[in-house]
C-alpha cells in the first residue's frame, strides 16, 4: 500500500490531526491485511523546507504509532537532510526495509545530484522517479506529438540512463568507503 501525503511540520493542529488520524488508519489496514506500507511525504509543495523539515515529519508519524515498511522521500540537496532522515527512521525502527528517492518531475542534473548524495545512505534502497521518465512523453502523445513507438523508446532510454545514474552513484559511494 502506498500513500502521498503532502505535509508539513507548519500545518495548523486541525492539519496535523487530520493527516495523523487517516495515515495511521491506512496504515493498520495494510497491517490487517498483511500487506507492506509505502509512506510519501512530499513537504515541500506545502511550504518551505530544510535540512530537519523530513525528520521532524517521519519522527512524528513514528510517535503517532505508524511505522511504514518503506519511505518514499523527496530528492534533498544536502548531506545533512539525507542524514537527518535517515537518522529519524533508524532511530525509530532499526527494521525498516528502506527508502526510495522520489523524483517531483525533477530534470535528470537535479536527480543526478541528489542520487549522489541519497546513494552514501544504505538506507536508500533506490528510486521511484516515473514522471522524470514518463512526464514528457506521456504529454507529446497525449497531443499527438508523439507515436507509441517513439513515447516508449524515449521513456526507455529515460529509465536506462537513470539506472546508470544511480548504479555510478551506489559504486561511488561504496568506493569511498572502502
Amino acid at each position: 500500500v502506498k500513500l502521498l501525503v503532502f505535509v508539513h511540520p507548519d500545518d495548523d493542529a486541525e492539519t496535523k490531526e487530520k493527516h495523523i488520524t487517516r495515515v495511521k488508519r491506512l496504515f493498520t489496514a495494510a497491517r490487517r491485511n498483511g500487506l507492506e506500507f509505502l509512506l510519501e511525504i512530499i513537504p515541500s509543495k506545502v511550504g518551505p523546507v530544510d535540512d530537519d523539515t523530513s525528520a521532524t515529519l517521519i519522527q512524528s508519524f513514528y510517535d503517532a504509532g505508524v511505522y511504514p515498511d518503506w519511505w518514499k522521500l523527496e530528492p534533498f540537496k544536502t548531506e545533512a537532510a539525507w542524514k537527518n532522515a535517515v537518522e529519524a527512521i533508524e532511530r525509530n525502527d532499526p527494521r525498516t526495509r528502506g527508502i526510495v528517492v522520489l523524483g517531483l518531475d525533477a530534470p535528470e542534473a537535479e536527480l543526478a545530484a541528489s542520487f549522489a548524495l541519497a546513494a552514501k545512505q544504505p538506507l536508500v534502497k533506490g528510486f521511484a522517479v516515473g514522471r522524470t521518465i514518463f512526464g514528457d512523453a506521456a504529454r507529446a502523445w497525449l497531443k499527438g506529438q508523439m507515436n507509441d513507438a517513439d513515447a516508449v523508446a524515449q521513456m526507455a532510454e529515460r529509465y536506462t540512463r537513470l539506472c546508470n545514474i544511480w548504479d555510478s552513484a551506489r559504486n561511488e559511494a561504496l568506493e569511498s568507503v572502502a
